[in-house]
């Protein structure tokens, strides 16, 4: 498993990988600009981030390409993933490079 390098998209991708973690069946999971802890993200940053992660096999979830079909209240999702959840590499992540699960 790589150890990530840079420690904002550390951040971010502990905060993806995070709340996929609080369910134990597939999801759909919504991510908005609030759950990044006061971090600027950029949509598109999230998306690439968020695809970095289901490439490495942390999560297994489908990028839903229209976000806002899933707004509630005033602001729509930067990025929503189907059937959303965290996989055993996501949970040793957490375990071994946040050690915060």
């Amino acid at each position: 498993m790589p150890t990530l390098t840079n420690e904002y998209h550390d951040d971010i991708i502990y905060s993806l990988i995070k709340k996929a973690k609080h369910s134990k069946i597939p999801r759909d999971i919504s991510y908005c600009r609030q759950d990044f802890d006061g971090k600027i993200v950029e949509k598109n940053e999230l998306i690439d981030l968020l695809q970095y992660t289901i490439d490495q096999g942390y999560l297994k979830c489908e990028i839903v390409n229209e976000a806002s079909a899933f707004q509630e209240g005033n602001e729509a999702p930067y990025a929503v993933c189907k059937n959303g959840q965290i996989t055993r590499e996501g949970l040793n992540l957490l375990k071994a490079d946040f050690f915060r699960v």
